[in-house]
């Protein structure tokens, strides 16, 4: 097991996510940016995509809440800083912003964090977003991703908000991380890009988790 056992502000064990690996988000961001063009990572977490984005050649600021998360990181900048108001005074060719962030409950947060990808992203640049399939139901059966093995254990919705449980195990030892989130029709979506300055040009993958947008005007 890691040495690493703390607690991300949000919730998230940093051990488990010290041993998630990457499942092809590397490759796919690689394939809609230009090559070698810098990364703005915004939520990077223990590095799970960070270290795949350096492989392919992409120099990476990574930013997350959690010093002991970016301490496993290595080979980019990294940055400890509360997505929401983050303000590095530069601009980047690609902004990140993975793991369902843009599913946030809340809009004022949703729409802080899409602020701070507008904020960061050059004019000609490009915001790579990533949230639930549009077709996403909810689905109670293991899987193995690397040494880890994981499942919704729990999920209610209502209406458009779901509280879910998952629950992981690495190496014999169970976590559960509790989340509420929102699934937003692609006209919420819209509506919180239009209201940041951003819109959506391309779905990235076939179910709809994988999006770009770019500043308004492009």
């Amino acid at each position: 097991m890691s040495r690493h056992h703390g607690i991300a502000p949000d919730g998230s064990p940093v051990a488990l996510y010290s041993r998630l690996p990457a499942l092809g988000e590397p490759e796919l961001i690689h394939d809609a940016i230009p090559a070698g063009a810098e990364i703005l990572e915004l939520g990077a977490g223990a590095g799970r995509i960070t270290h795949g984005l350096l492989a392919l050649g992409h120099p990476v600021v990574a930013v997350d809440e959690s010093a002991e998360m970016l301490e496993l990181i290595h080979g980019a900048d990294t940055v400890q800083a509360d997505i929401a108001t983050l303000s590095l005074g530069r601009r980047f060719p690609a902004v990140v912003l993975a793991s369902n962030f843009i599913n946030d409950s809340e809009q004022a947060r949703r729409r802080a964090f899409l602020r701070t990808c507008a904020r960061h992203v050059t004019a000609t640049g490009q915001v790579l977003l990533q949230g639930f399939p549009r077709d996403w139901e909810p689905s109670f059966e293991w899987s193995e991703h690397g040494d880890v093995r994981l499942r919704l254990r729990s999920a209610s919705r209502n209406d458009s908000l779901v509280d879910g449980v998952m629950e992981y195990v690495v190496d014999g030892e169970p976590y559960v991380h509790a989340f509420r989130s929102k699934l937003l029709s692609d006209e919420e979506l819209d509506d919180d890009l239009r209201s940041v300055g951003l819109i959506r040009r391309r779905r990235l993958d076939e179910r709809g988790s994988w999006i770009e947008a770019v500043p308004t005007g492009k």
